[in-house]
């Protein structure tokens, strides 16, 4: 599977099938740059559990403009916390990770972000 892929699958074989982790992804910190939306959003995501898992963020304008960020599984190969900042300068109102909630997560309440 690893040569039809054209990637290296264990980090997927040792959770599902060698171990029996855990996976939970979490928002910890949405914030402007320099405190202005029009320089772009930073989000601090983690991975709170063994199990790493590629990461799919989803957000949301106050305007209503919505994008989607996708992460391979390889940004946890070192660390258990990822800067990603987001293609927008406008004022967020929605944060969420794996909103489509394809993945295991086993806890969800920390998937999501909302501005006050």
């Amino acid at each position: 599977m690893d040569n039809a892929s054209g990637e290296n699958l264990a980090w997927f074989w040792k959770s599902w099938f060698v171990e029996n982790y855990l996976f939970n992804q979490a928002i910890i910190d949405v914030r402007y740059e320099n405190n202005r939306s029009s320089q772009g959003a930073v989000v601090t995501i983690a991975n709170l559990e063994q199990m790493a898992l590629p990461v799919h963020i989803s957000y949301e304008t106050k305007s209503g403009k919505k994008g989607t960020l996708k992460l391979p599984v390889e940004v946890w190969n070192n660390t258990n916390t990822w800067k990603v900042r987001l293609p927008t300068t406008e004022d967020l109102k929605l944060v969420e990770l794996d909103a489509a909630k394809v993945f295991p997560d086993v806890d969800f309440s920390n998937n999501k972000w909302e501005a006050n």
